[in-house]
């Protein structure tokens, strides 16, 4: 019994091979060095993202300060100690949502499909895009301090604690930006990317005790802000830099972010295989 074999067409010569790259962790983190030094380079040729990111927290600070601090602490100097520490996580949850609607046009503009056709490791865009929102989260909370301080804010403990303070806002965000990420590749519209990150940010922000202290609350309202991680990254804040518990805060952040992160990393993950 003779078996046919198929001829090799022109076609079938000159068609591109499926190839399967198998990447290690070190080249995985080279190409996500080599994206987040990509993301970086592009704020230069288009700096908008610098300026809304350093305005909206200065905004925050000046705005609850001087129309809320006599009302809320008898003195806005007084509250500025209270609030800074509270726009500190504000600003890494509004940081990590910002992943959102970059990551959405950047699926619109074709950028994961040209990396697909490449040797780059399929997760290493999305590594990039968390790492340089963290460096950019950083260029808004240096603006944030340098305002705070020239307004009278001070640190009430060491000032190296200044430096586990910051750690752990990188730590947070390192998690939290995983949920942005999600949003940003499973929602198929803008419009709804931009209303899903509002009402992930303003919920977590505003009924939390980053603004203002929990027990003044209603109790119906207290049962959501003593379990909001935002509530836990305020209190760890405030503990570094003003005096008081510091453990058991920073331990409730840290695993709630890495909860979320749990929770949205599989999430992105089959939102960008459906998108491919």
């Amino acid at each position: 019994m003779t078996q046919t074999v198929p001829r090799e067409t022109s076609e079938t010569r000159h068609a591109p091979r499926a190839q399967t790259r198998r990447m290690g962790p070190l080249r995985m983190l080279r190409h996500t060095a080599t994206l987040t030094w990509r993301i970086l380079t592009q704020v230069r040729h288009n700096p908008e993202p610098l300026f809304l990111l350093g305005a909206q927290p200065i905004l925050f600070l000046v705005l609850t300060t001087y129309i809320y601090g006599g009302q809320m602490a008898g003195s806005t100097h007084s509250y500025l100690q209270y609030v800074v520490p509270g726009i500190m996580a504000y600003n890494a949850v509004f940081a990590c949502m910002s992943s959102a609607p970059v990551l959405f046009t950047d699926l619109q503009r074709g950028i994961f499909d040209r990396f697909r056709s490449m040797p780059v490791s399929r997760i290493a865009p999305l590594y990039a895009r968390i790492v340089g929102d963290i460096v950019l989260q950083l260029w808004s909370l240096f603006l944030l301090l340098a305002l705070a301080f020239a307004l009278g804010f001070r640190v009430h403990t060491h000032w190296w604690h200044l430096a586990y303070a910051v750690v752990l806002l990188a730590g947070f965000s390192l998690g939290m930006a995983w949920l942005g990420v999600a949003i940003g590749l499973s929602v198929r519209s803008a419009q709804a990317v931009q209303m899903l990150s509002y009402l992930f940010t303003i919920p977590l922000t505003f009924i939390s005790g980053a603004f203002a202290r929990p027990e003044t609350m209603p109790g119906w309202l207290q049962a959501f802000v003593k379990v909001n991680p935002v509530t836990w990254l305020a209190a760890a804040e405030r503990g570094l830099l003003l005096g008081g518990a510091t453990a058991r805060p920073t331990c409730y952040a840290l695993l709630a972010a890495l909860a979320v992160a749990l929770l949205s990393a599989p999430l992105a993950l089959r939102g960008l295989r459906r998108r491919g």
